[in-house]
């Protein structure tokens, strides 16, 4: 996660406000709004539909990692500041777009059972294990933990089980860890650092107890915010931001079979929102089928920052 103050490019989403509270039963739906095609369509993805999610609680926002349940009705999100969100998600039968509902929030527990906080709270990223059991990355204090929330995610005040980093971890740069993470078929997980100053980011993956390095090439200035295994391809979210520019946002893919290969990754790019198309600080990215077609799930960070927004944005992949 980084502080940005972001500029408010044109949005054709409108804001809402719903009730979030510690069960789903208090909560309300979340209203979809349209936008027109010309500001959302990517170059290989197509916009199914997308929200602003608003609401008064202090701990809601900085939502920077995103999963989806493996039965496409369910969103799990972590913010940057150690809280689960829960939420269910459908498609209206009217025009088939987005709708969000449902929302429940926990506090994220440290391997003692003790409520996360300080720099030790700056959960990143998230990677469905299998089972119920979920692996979140840390930043600043960089490390990874299990959780065992269940296959239905009620147990969300289970405490974190500690797996071992990659090597160096401890040397990662202070905002610019494991902002990625994703698990990957084998009972193999892939780790993606955030900092690609080199002209590249490390891809570390863990197999049979041992991590491994890749590298994917990264377009100057840009950072890699989110990682996501589908149908034999590793989605990756792309952030740049400069204060006279603003943010730019690329969404890109690799075969998963190129990791290990020792030659440096040349990722496929599959569309970029910036300027002109409604754009924030998207740091997470959920990879699910519907009827057939690959949807992609994208969740910003609003960075508790009252100018940013929490947007959850669907595409199609053409």
């Amino acid at each position: 996660m980084r502080s940005y103050l972001l500029p408010l490019f044109p949005l054709l989403l409108a804001a809402c406000s719903t009730e979030i509270d510690l069960a789903p039963a208090g909560s309300q739906a979340v209203p979809l709004y349209e936008q027109s095609p010309e500001r959302t369509d990517l170059d290989r993805l197509s916009y199914l539909g997308g929200v602003v999610l608003t609401n008064p609680d202090d701990r809601f926002g900085g939502f920077s990692a995103l999963a989806v349940s493996a039965d496409g009705s369910r969103i799990l999100a972590v913010s940057d500041s150690a809280y689960w969100m829960t939420a269910t998600i459908g498609w209206s039968e009217d025009d088939g777009t987005l709708l969000v509902s449902e929302f429940a929030m926990a506090s994220m527990l440290s391997r003692t059972g003790n409520q996360l906080d300080g720099t030790a709270a700056d959960s990143e990223a998230i990677a469905d294990l299998g089972d119920g059991v979920f692996a979140i990355s840390f930043e600043r204090e960089h490390r990874i933990n299990t959780y065992a929330i269940g296959e239905d995610w009620s147990q969300l005040d289970s405490a974190g089980e500690a797996l071992l980093s990659p090597p160096g971890a401890d040397e990662f740069t202070n905002n610019g860890g494991m902002e990625g993470l994703t698990a990957l078929p084998g009972g193999r997980l892939l780790a993606g650092i955030e900092d690609g100053g080199s002209g590249a980011y490390p891809l570390w993956l863990r197999e049979a107890g041992r991590w491994s390095l890749s590298e994917l090439a990264a377009q100057p200035e840009y950072g890699l915010t989110s990682l996501d295994y589908h149908d034999g391809q590793v989605y990756v979210l792309e952030r740049f931001w400069r204060s006279d520019i603003g943010t730019h946002i690329r969404i890109l893919r690799f075969a998963v079979d190129a990791l290990g290969s020792g030659e440096r990754i040349e990722p496929e790019l599959l569309g970029t929102l910036e300027a002109g198309k409604t754009v924030d600080n998207f740091e997470g990215i959920s990879v699910t089928e519907r009827d057939g077609r690959t949807v992609l799930l994208i969740m910003s960070d609003d960075n508790y920052n009252e100018a940013q927004r929490t947007l959850l944005l669907a595409f199609q992949l053409d």
